[in-house]
């Protein structure tokens, strides 16, 4: 009988090869043994359409409510929209601390949201000594049911080149926990992530908003 890591991604790959054609120098063994370099499966899921991607996940524990989630941060992330004000990303990332309260009571979290205006070129030396937020949470034992096990592996990075954000990951994995209708910690930094402009981050004195050009305006 195949594990079933083999066998979830034997049944993604016949909707992959159905719905955008089979490619004669793909090795699913080599996929199946570094799962970190299937970059068939992290690029190509995301070509699907809504319903093929529905098949992919139905196969997995919790899979409808996670594809439902994944097909909402496509379409965000897709959409043409208005530009987010600072105003609502600061309330935004204010509604991610307070939901991240009920699991944590790290000090960092009741700290000021301060905003740092910074441009897209100096981001990545601006954030150099930040966290992300979830970094509060990794304590945690979430208590994941046994029949989820697994499941946040097999997705992980093939989840983050939606958005290129585990912020993104962690808020469509979330129904792997169990119980997620009283609390919904990601949702906020999944959605802030979505706009490539605004970066919710600790650094050394507590939360920051970093606020950036987007790099296609």
């Amino acid at each position: 009988m195949e594990d079933r890591r083999r066998s979830w991604l034997r049944h993604w790959y016949s909707i992959i090869d159905a719905e955008v054609g089979t490619d004669s120098s793909f090795d699913f063994e080599a996929a199946y043994d570094d799962p970190h370099s299937d970059f068939r499966m992290h690029f190509l899921t995301w070509d699907l359409s809504d319903d093929a991607l529905h098949r992919c996940f139905e196969v997995l524990p919790v899979g409808r409510q996670m594809a439902n989630r994944a097909i909402e941060m496509r379409s965000l992330n897709r959409a043409d929209t208005p530009k987010l004000s600072e105003e609502s990303a600061v309330d935004l990332f204010q509604t991610g601390l307070d939901a991240y309260s009920k699991f944590s009571d790290d000090p960092e979290l009741k700290k000021p949201i301060r905003v740092r205006q910074v441009s897209w070129d100096d981001l990545n030396s601006a954030t150099a000594n930040t966290d992300r937020v979830a970094v509060l949470l990794e304590h945690i034992d979430w208590q994941i049911p046994t029949e989820n096990s697994g499941v946040g592996s097999f997705l992980r990075e093939t989840l983050y080149r939606l958005a290129h954000s585990y912020d993104v990951v962690d808020y469509i994995e979330w129904p792997l926990i169990g119980d997620t209708q009283s609390v919904e910690p990601y949702r906020s930094f999944a959605i802030l992530a979505i706009t490539d402009i605004y970066f919710p981050l600790l650094d050394e004195a507590g939360p920051v908003l970093f606020v950036t050009n987007n790099k296609t305006g």
